[in-house]
């Protein structure tokens, strides 16, 4: 039987010929066959024929195709080597050179081709004919083909083809064979499949098209039809995808999945109990037709470089055609296909078959079990440092099961903070193993607040004051205009004791300018004399007056310009250990009267709280940064009158943010700005165009205020 195996991107040539040595399986022959003589001959179109003469008929090579670098091997088992040199320079655009060595009883051929090329193999007498470059598709072996089969009362080598759809959206066409020893040449042309049976039949009622749009696959439509002397299988797909080929026993299996989608859409294999698995082994190309299993195996083992210890259980032999799939892969559908299972102890991979696995693991349990019931009861004393026995006490028994043994008990004593175990030995190791990687210093966490309110006020204030008295002889009697009852009297008693005083000091002959000078006009005061009280208080200020015999008037404008600005900075600090909240607060106990219940009535004292508070509960990320739950308030009492229930100016924030180790983040911020314009005046006249000013108050008055909080967070560092 032909063993054809094609390896993909393989970089170390030391382990391909670790591959090869291990592929060799026919036995040797018990008269060695000898090779004498190598022959190149150059052919029309770029061809390359190598011919090799042996002096008997030699057996069928094993062959393998090695595409980077570039290398056809091919190994006579059972025959020696006779030829006077190993390697020979060829002369042609193919190849570069070809070796020839003897080892192990066998021959060995290897071609170093320049690019990768097909060929044709052919078996003729004492002669083994190599052509390379072979425009025909694909690479054959005229001594291992079967003539051109026909139907022969209504029978061919195809029984029948499948489309099938798996959970994962992936499809897969099986081809049913008539024949296992057909080989299926696979190759992919943008959007379609194309597989070529060489040498086969199939009946006429199979060639058919299969429309499968419908199964929601990769795949659109199938078509199966002869051509020349090949069955041909073409596959159009809707969109991208990968796939999967490979032949076992009478079945030709390709998994087609879309791009992003699973492996195989048959199922987990006998060695993958856990479902898909990801493969990420070198890619490889295998075709096993009826290859003993120890063989294959031992060949995957070579290849990738890994200890292998198979079961004498394991027998048969594998048909199996893998195209461009992981090694591991490929050592998975092996497995798959004659039911074995794998498990890895330290570096060494054990096979056997799947029961037989099972059945060990089963057996083994049992035995542990078993050991377990019969060993003697230890009782340990473990001291708890750092969390709490009676949590970890829970965790030995809790809800998602226990780690005792159904003979094992675990107390605690609080006093001392230590954890009593009863169990066997190796449950006790367990626990300590726990306990020792549970019960380490939780990680703190200092917590620095800084509120800032920040404030600026700016106001200004023009007024005018204005009054006097005034009398009008010509109206009779004394008539008196001043700004108030009271000044009106005051100036009228003022006239009087001058006349008085003036007709006095006449009658005792002064003259009359004597007599006015020496007694002056008392006026009214003021403010009882001011027609406008629209004055500033506080204010910078000018006066003007005029005092007559007859009346007097004065007039003063006020002005007055304030600004200032306030910053007060609040720092709370606060640790804590991760996870664990933690609160800090400074403040006023504020008392007020509050009427109390009952029918007897009265007031009560009861007490309203003004404080600056940093309330958190931190959690460090495994990245070490720091997620934080936070509170913080800041109170401050706004004056009211007296005997009244005080009020409370608030800020707060309630967040939940994350921050670096050490970094200062603003968790939020508020602006209020307020502008306020007053107009004092005195009705009707205060409305008067220019005049109007002198019956008005103007105040004018801005206040910006600004609160921002920051947060640092900071990760204590453990001394030592």
């Amino acid at each position: 039987m032909t063993r054809l195996m094609r390896v993909k991107s393989i970089k170390n040539m030391l382990l391909i010929f670790c591959m090869v040595n291990g592929l060799f399986l026919a036995s040797v022959t018990q008269a060695q066959v000898s090779l004498n003589d190598i022959q190149f001959v150059s052919l029309p179109g770029g061809m390359l024929e190598i011919e090799l003469l042996f002096d008997s008929t030699p057996p069928e090579p094993t062959v393998f195709e090695i595409e980077s670098p570039a290398r056809l091997v091919m190994d006579f088992s059972g025959v020696s080597n006779s030829l006077d040199q190993s390697t020979f320079t060829v002369n042609s655009r193919i190849a570069d050179s070809v070796t020839v060595v003897a080892s192990g009883g066998r021959t060995r051929m290897i071609v170093n081709l320049n690019e990768s090329t097909s060929f044709e193999s052919l078996a003729q007498g004492n002669t083994f004919q190599v052509t390379l470059g072979n425009s025909a598709s694909g690479n054959t072996s005229a001594a291992a083909s079967r003539p051109e089969l026909s139907s022969v009362n209504g029978s061919g080598d195809i029984d029948g083809i499948d489309f099938r759809r798996d959970e994962e959206g992936a499809g897969q066409i099986i081809i049913n064979l008539a024949n296992e020893d057909l080989i299926g040449n696979l190759d992919r042309t943008g959007n379609r499949l194309e597989l070529e049976f060489l040498n086969a039949n199939i009946d006429d009622d199979l060639q058919l098209r299969l429309d499968v749009t419908d199964f929601a696959t990769p795949v659109r439509n199938i078509d199966i039809f002869r051509e020349d002397s090949s069955v041909m299988l073409v596959a159009e797909m809707i969109s991208t995808f990968d796939y999967l080929a490979y032949q076992s026993g009478g079945e030709y299996i390709i998994n087609i999945t879309p791009v992003g989608g699973v492996g195989l859409g048959a199922g987990a294999g006998a060695g993958s109990p856990g479902g898909e698995a990801d493969f990420s082994g070198e890619l490889i190309n295998v075709n096993f037709q009826n290859v003993d299993i120890h063989s294959v195996l031992s060949l995957l083992a070579e290849v990738n470089d890994f200890s292998l210890v198979v079961s004498d259980s394991v027998s048969g032999n594998v048909t199996l055609r893998l195209v461009n799939v992981p090694w591991d892969q490929a050592l998975e559908m092996v497995l798959r296909s004659e039911s074995l299972g794998q498990r890895i102890e330290g570096s060494v991979l054990y096979i056997a078959p799947a029961d037989e696995i099972s059945a060990a693991e089963l057996q083994l349990l049992e035995n542990n079990q078993q050991q377990v019931s019969l060993a003697p009861l230890v009782t340990e004393y473990i001291s708890i440092n750092y969390a709490e026995a009676q949590t970890i006490s829970e965790l030995l028994g809790g809800e998602a099961g226990s780690i005792l043994s159904e003979r094992g008990t675990a107390t605690v004593d609080a006093r001392t903070n230590t954890l009593i175990v009863q169990d066997v030995a190796a449950v006790i190791e367990d626990i300590r193993n726990m306990v020792r990687r549970l019960d380490i210093p939780v990680r703190q966490v200092l917590i620095e607040a800084r509120i800032v309110n920040a404030s600026t006020s700016f106001g200004d204030a023009l007024g005018i004051r204005w009054g006097g008295a005034q009398t009008f002889p010509g109206a009779g009697d004394r008539f008196v205009l001043s700004g108030s009852q009271e000044a009106s009297q005051e100036f009228g008693q003022g006239l009087a004791t001058r006349d008085q005083a003036i007709v006095g000091g006449i009658l005792s002959g002064a003259s009359i300018a004597e007599t006015l000078n020496s007694n002056p006009l008392i006026g009214p005061t003021f403010p009882d004399a001011l027609f406008v009280d629209m004055g500033v208080e506080a204010p910078s200020s000018i006066a003007l007056g005029y005092a007559g015999n007859k009346g007097l008037l004065e007039l003063e404008l006020s002005a007055l310009e304030s600004s200032g600005t306030g910053e007060v900075i609040a720092q709370p600090k606060v640790t804590t250990q991760d996870q664990q909240q933690a609160r800090i607060e400074s403040g006023l106990q504020i008392p007020y009267q509050s009427q109390a219940g009952g029918t007897a009535g009265g007031t009560a004292t009861e007490f309203i709280s003004a404080v600056l508070a940093l309330e958190v509960t931190p959690q460090i990320t495994p990245d070490g940064r720091i997620n934080m739950l936070l509170q913080i308030n800041q109170d401050s009492v706004v004056p009211t009158s007296a005997g009244s229930v005080p009020a409370i100016s608030t800020n707060s924030v309630t967040t939940r943010v994350l921050v670096n180790d050490g970094d200062t983040i603003v968790l939020g911020g508020v602006f209020r700005e307020e502008i306020t314009t007053t107009v004092t005046k005195t009705p009707v006249l205060g409305d008067l165009p220019y005049v109007g000013n002198l019956f008005k108050r103007t105040e004018s008055a801005e206040t910006k205020t600004e609160l921002l909080i920051f947060i640092t967070p900071s990760i204590i560092k453990e001394v030592m």
